[in-house]
Formats: structure tokens, C-alpha cells, sequence
């Protein structure tokens, strides 16, 4: 058994692999700051044309994960994992996740929407969700929280 010959292959594959986790490493930390860096960007956008609080922060939470997601794959294939295989579970887990909460994703929908576009404001007599009444007053930390006086 050759020690000298054993020694210099592992101290090979040994360089190799650490130079691929010092660079993965790297990658991340510059992947998160550049992360963090969009979502100040469209945050700031965003604020600017005073968009909804709540909304900027589900915004915010949407880009963050969505792009931490991209980040793992794209170090994974860096490490030479076979990323489509992935790929195709996540976009099938979405699509069955948007199967089952397809109500629940029209009536975030519908929120988000009058969050937006402010189709009512206080005084307004309006009739929602089988409620008649006068939008009254804010009851929350947005302005555009309704609070209903039904008659």
C-alpha cells in the first residue's frame, strides 16, 4: 500500500472540495446581500408611490423567499447536483398548493386589489360581502381599513 500516493489523492480532492465550499460560501453571501439590496430597492420604490404597508411587507416576503429559493438551486448546481429534477418538484408542489388554496388566493386577491386601487374611502355607502352601510372610520393601522355602520 502506497501511504505517499494515498496522502497526495486525498489532499487533491481535499483542495478541490474546499475551494468549492469556500466558493459556495462566498456565493451566499453575496447572494443574500444582493437580496437584501432588491428588496430595499422595491420597498423603496414602493413606499414612494404609497403602496400599502401590509402589502409591501407580504411583497417583500414573496421576493425574499422566492429569491432564497433560486439561491439554494443555483449553489446546488454549483456543487454539480442535478438541479431540473428539483425544479420540477417545486413548480409541481405549486401548482398543487395554488390548487388548494385557489379560494383562498382570490380573496387575498380581492384584498390586495382594494388595498391598491382605494375604491372607497371614508363616507362612502357602500354595500360588501352582503354588508350595507357608510364606510365610518379607519380601524387599523392603514387609512384604507374599512369599518362598517350598517343600518
Amino acid at each position: 500500500m502506497d501511504v505517499s500516493g494515498t496522502m497526495q489523492l486525498v489532499t487533491t480532492y481535499a483542495i478541490g472540495i474546499g475551494f468549492k465550499i469556500v466558493g459556495a460560501i462566498v456565493f451566499w453571501l453575496i447572494g443574500r446581500w444582493l437580496i437584501g439590496l432588491a428588496i430595499r430597492l422595491v420597498t423603496a420604490s414602493l413606499e414612494r408611490q404609497k403602496v400599502d404597508p401590509t402589502l409591501l411587507r407580504y411583497l417583500g416576503t414573496v421576493i425574499s423567499v422566492t429569491l432564497n429559493v433560486i439561491l439554494v438551486v443555483a449553489i446546488l448546481g454549483y456543487f454539480g447536483v442535478e438541479t431540473t429534477s428539483f425544479a420540477a418538484i417545486v413548480a409541481a408542489a405549486g401548482i398543487a398548493i395554488g390548487m388548494a388554496w385557489s379560494g383562498l388566493l382570490s380573496n387575498f386577491a380581492a384584498g390586495a386589489c382594494i388595498m391598491v386601487l382605494r375604491p372607497f374611502k371614508v363616507g362612502d355607502f357602500v354595500t360588501a360581502g352582503g354588508v350595507t352601510g357608510t364606510v365610518k372610520k379607519s380601524v387599523c393601522s392603514s387609512p384604507r381599513s374599512l369599518h362598517w355602520r350598517t343600518f
